[in-house]
């Protein structure tokens, strides 16, 4: 899969080295928050020092620190999704590595390493948040990226659960961003222009960055500053009015005209399929992103679409429908990719939760990949590791279960009861019926019932 010369270069500058943390980041610039990749939890930007230094909006004193720990070949507790991933037995190629040599890292590790941990350096993969305006309200996600969920949390307040936080807005970020001067989206466009020739990919994320002013903003500054290596990509969940969505792709098929960038790349997001699908991400209409997802495909302003697939427990039952059905689609469109990743939070939306048959329909998925004939490398190996993640928790139940040891099952146990605690309450708000609309859980449902209300678990 990876050119072994590169993969052994990486691991020689230190086991724990990432050129992400130097070359990649992901700002959230409504809340005044940075994180190097979507894997660690976001850190504060210092308001003032980006008034002084808009470079610090990537260059954070707390990166630099962990940027040293990797050189020293310390692994940094917030890269814990990597460390998982490659400490599983056999040999696995974590994100550490993808993110590594991909083209907007590998090529700059010697200036990586002149900057070394104490200096600045311009991100060659830039995302960024610039308001949490949206119509979704996803199960898993947080009331500081959705305008949705910051609603529903305002109108009925935490979840009857002990990990009470989850789709709560974090004090933490609630701070200088919030107003008419927020001081972190001034330092961005005062930044832009120092990086904007040496970005290689330009992300928007949200929220929804269609129903963002920013947004369009974005594309008025490359039509008029254009960037020939630029690739622009947009993160949507194409629920939005088609009035809006056609906006969008006439600037787009203009920008491409014009050619004022490189190409343009989107991102869009669903796990599972029909009403499943539809449960987790609340105000997604399966048939309507189907549709609309192939308008951007068939567009010549699109030279690629990635569909992520964020795997948790209520993406098991029908994970191999999904391949199937983004194995059709590929087949008549080459450049959509499916980049699946296991969800991380909260845990009890976790798939290794799960016990019993419902694994296999991952096996049957990567099979699916396989007999298609359609599916890169990098697509197969992520739902593989996946797999093989699954497996792997299931058998160390097993060996601790033999040895007469509880441990992972007093957490598991714990997070079933979570898990419960959270869907009763979510079906309450939003009217819905698990067991009608997720019949193939029933069996771990009732485990999680038993776990609520028998185990000698406290939540209150």
């Amino acid at each position: 899969m990876f050119d072994p010369q590169k993969v052994k270069r990486i691991n020689d500058i230190s086991p724990c080295f990432c050129v992400a943390k130097w070359t990649q980041v992901t700002i959230d610039l409504l809340h005044g928050t940075n994180h190097s990749c979507h894997h660690p939890k976001r850190h504060n930007i210092d308001p003032d020092e980006v008034r002084k230094n808009p470079a610090a909006l990537h260059n954070t004193p707390f990166k630099k620190q962990v940027r040293g720990q990797m050189l020293r070949g310390e692994r940094p507790e917030e890269c814990s999704y990597c460390w998982n991933i490659e400490d599983t037995p056999g040999e696995h190629f974590s994100d550490r590595m993808v993110k590594s040599l991909d083209p907007w890292s590998y090529p700059h590790v010697e200036e990586v390493l002149e900057v070394g941990d104490q200096g600045d350096i311009a991100p060659r993969y830039l995302e960024v948040m610039f308001d949490n305006a949206c119509n979704f309200a996803c199960g898993y996600c947080l009331a500081d990226i959705s305008s949705s969920i910051k609603n529903e949390m305002q109108k009925h307040g935490p979840y009857p659960i002990k990990l009470k936080d989850h789709r709560m807005p974090d004090p933490k970020w609630q701070g200088a961003g919030h107003g008419e001067n927020n001081p972190f989206i001034e330092a961005f466009w005062k930044w832009l222009p120092d990086i904007w020739n040496k970005l290689q990919v330009f992300r928007i994320t949200g929220g929804e960055p269609l129903l963002s002013k920013h947004t369009y903003q974005v594309l008025d500054y490359c039509l008029k500053n254009p960037q020939p290596q630029l690739q622009l990509a947009v993160n949507s969940n194409l629920g939005v009015d088609r009035k809006r969505l056609d906006r969008f792709l006439e600037l787009l098929e203009e920008m491409a005209e014009k050619k004022v960038i490189h190409s343009f790349h989107l991102y869009v997001s669903v796990d599972a399929v029909g009403k499943q699908a539809e449960y987790i991400r609340q105000g997604l209409n399966y048939d309507t992103f189907i549709h609309h997802l192939q308008i951007f495909l068939e567009s010549k302003a699109c030279s690629k679409v990635t569909l992520m697939n964020t795997f948790n427990i209520l993406s098991l039952p029908t994970v191999h429908k999904l391949v199937a059905e983004v194995a059709a689609l590929k087949k008549k469109y080459p450049h959509l990719v499916m980049d699946t990743s296991y969800l991380k939070e909260p845990q009890y939306l976790r798939a290794n939760i799960v016990e019993g048959p419902l694994l296999e329909n991952v096996k049957e998925a990567t099979i699916i990949m396989q007999e298609s004939g359609v599916f890169t490398s990098f697509e197969m190996n992520k739902m593989q590791r996946i797999y093989h993640w699954l497996k792997t928790s299931q058998e160390k139940i097993e060996k601790e279960k033999q040895a007469g040891g509880h441990e992972e099952r007093v957490e598991r146990t714990f997070l079933r009861s979570e898990f419960y605690g959270f869907i009763g309450e979510y079906d309450k708000r939003y009217d819905h019926k698990f067991l009608d609309i997720f019949p193939e859980l029933r069996d771990f449902y009732v485990s999680c019932k038993k776990a609520r209300f028998l185990n000698a678990v406290s939540w209150k």
